[in-house]
């Protein structure tokens, strides 16, 4: 990206022309002062030459330093030429004072003056280099180390569902960031939030990033990106046209340190890009990661090994939870713990490979049942344990009610108001393999398959958690569906990344994502519009139609793997530009 606009460039073109012009006057006089006038001539710091130079130093043309050497050069050489004619030493002889009428003109040597002026040539083309201001486009030295870029899209998307669909799939997202929703039929005669699962939908949607690299120092780098978004959704930067002409969002999508104190080892620190190897199985491509990374990474000829190491913090206690009373409950702070080990592997020279083991353990993110008979009787009292609530989620996970409620004995039968958490507990394992095949030209065939399964899953443990379970269990028979395992397997062929106008590829792929293998707050947020307990199949293309800009076009079909029907087919077009 270019920073030079058009004003800059023409202000640097004219204070370079001023001051290669003043420099060039310079250089072109042979020792003016072979020609002055007597009053001019008489002392060497009241000279034309001596004024040259001052002109140069107040243009920033030349260091001070240096014109004051030459300067006391030019003093030292009238000197001695005084002294010459005199035939005595030049540091015991006063300068002939000029008679009455007469000019005496000084005479330097060609040699010398050629000396001087390449001596003065040198100085000048040095403060030009470090300056910039004999070359009008380039940059300052700072911008130098600056980098930009961005891109945006714009989509029209169909969201489609099967006339079969279920109509109750509650919203427990909504439910979770508002106030608690009282579960009493008795009391509370108004559905839960719902999603839309039978009406299809049509929108059009942008998405617009600007990122920003600055190299501090050659082993230091900081990164930043800027979103279209909110602040709500970590896996989407999409924001939906059509709201009455307001503006769109902008938040900071990406804040880091990234230090490299060698060749193999670099440190992450703050709001940075998906660390691990994986897909869009488990972490959607729009997610970011807060805390911090510690990778290996080592290129070799044949295999390439790497680490990766990090701590993540999910979601931060409320600093005065609950604040509606004066005894605060301890922290209970949500965090990613994770570790890959992986390597790199030069099968043959048109044919490389990338394989990594994971281990992701997430600390304290399943819910917590309250104290026994919660006093909550009114929608704005407290339980201790309402901060252990999912704080964003998607669908599909099993959740159940946290608070063991006790009766008002002033109405016994009445609101039973609840928050909602997770049922499992999450500690992932995950291998994902990418297959990297060059074909004929610059034509090349990308293989990607991951798979995982979710150790924290117990059945046992979760039916402890009834009376209420809120999702994927069936209490007419006691049945608690959903599973642990997910699976997905995709292919691309063509050119890996479009960027020139004709450029290509054909993408497709199928997905098996039971409800608790992952955390359905950070999966794909467009595969069965977000979550988990989904499978199917997805395809779709792209096509340059100019310098770095493509459209792009795909189909995702996808249904339920247990419980309520739920169908979804999302179409979504797109055209992208980047710089």
């Amino acid at each position: 990206m270019t920073f030079a606009a058009d004003p800059i460039r023409h202000a640097a073109r004219a204070l370079a022309g001023f001051r290669i012009g003043v420099a060039g006057l310079l250089l072109g006089l042979p020792m003016l002062a072979a020609a002055a006038d007597a009053g001019n001539a008489g002392a060497g710091s009241d000279g034309i030459t001596e004024e040259l130079i001052r002109l140069l130093v107040k243009h920033n043309a030349l260091p001070r330093e240096d014109a004051e050497a030459l300067i006391r050069k030019l003093q030292a050489q009238e000197q001695a030429k005084g002294a010459a004619g005199s035939g005595t030493p030049a540091q015991t002889t006063e300068p002939a004072k000029p008679r009455g009428g007469d000019v005496r003109v000084i005479y330097v040597p060609e040699a010398e003056k050629q000396k001087m002026q390449a001596e003065i040539q040198q100085k000048v083309l040095e403060t030009a280099k470090n300056e910039n201001w004999a070359e009008p486009n380039a940059y300052p030295g700072w911008l130098k180390r600056i980098s930009l870029d961005g891109d945006l899209r714009l989509r029209y998307e169909l969201d489609a569902f099967d006339s079969g669909n279920s109509p109750f799939f509650v919203n427990y997202q909504a439910i979770n960031s508002g106030a608690p929703y009282d579960v009493n039929p008795d009391t509370n005669q108004t559905l839960p939030p719902l999603f839309n699962t039978t009406d299809d939908r049509n929108m059009m949607r942008a998405r617009a990033r600007v990122g920003l690299k600055a190299k501090v120092s050659d082993d230091l780098t900081v990164g930043m990106r800027f979103a279209s978004g909110n602040t709500t959704n970590p896996v989407s930067t999409n924001q939906t046209l059509g709201t009455d002409f307001n503006k769109l969002s902008f938040v900071v999508d990406r804040a880091y340190l990234n230090y490299k104190p060698s060749k193999s080892w670099s440190i992450w620190g703050g709001r940075m890009p998906n660390p691990w190897l994986s897909t869009e199985l488990i972490w959607d491509d729009d997610l970011n990661f807060d805390g911090v990374a510690l990778q290996y990474k080592y290129d070799g000829d044949v295999l390439s090994p790497f680490a990766t190491l990090g701590a993540f913090p999910v979601e931060n206690t409320a600093f005065d939870f609950p604040s509606t009373s004066a005894v605060k409950a301890g922290s209970r702070d949500k965090w990613l713990y994770g570790v890959q080990l992986g390597t790199g592997w030069r099968i043959a020279p048109r044919v490389e490979a990338r394989g990594g083991f994971a281990y992701y353990y997430f600390d304290k993110m399943r819910g917590k049942r309250s104290s026994p008979l919660c006093p909550a009787y009114t929608s704005a009292s407290p339980c201790d344990t309402d901060s252990s609530r999912a704080g964003f989620l998607q669908k599909g996970n099993t959740l159940f009610a946290l608070r063991d409620l006790g009766a008002n004995p002033n109405d016994p039968d009445g609101p039973q108001y609840q928050y909602f958490g997770l049922a499992p507990s999450f500690h992932i394992v995950d291998f994902t393999a990418k297959l990297d095949i060059a074909l004929n030209g610059p034509w090349r065939l990308l293989i990607d398959g991951e798979y995982l399964a979710n150790l924290g899953y117990h059945r046992s443990d979760m039916r402890e958690l009834k009376p209420i379970l809120a999702t994927n269990y069936d209490p007419l028979t006691g049945i608690l569906n959903g599973g642990n395992r997910a699976f997905t397997g995709q292919f691309t062929v063509g050119y890996p990344k479009v960027r020139e106008p004709g450029q290509w590829n054909v993408t497709g792929g199928y997905r098996y994502l039971e409800s608790d293998a992952a955390l359905d707050a950070f999966t794909d947020s467009d595969f069965h519009l977000g979550g988990t307990n989904a499978k199917g199949f997805y395809i779709g293309g792209s096509f340059g139609f100019t310098q770095n800009a493509w459209l792009s076009l795909r189909w995702l079909s996808a249904t339920e793997i247990s419980g309520q029907p739920l169908a979804i087919d999302v179409l979504q077009f797109d055209v992208n530009a980047r710089f």
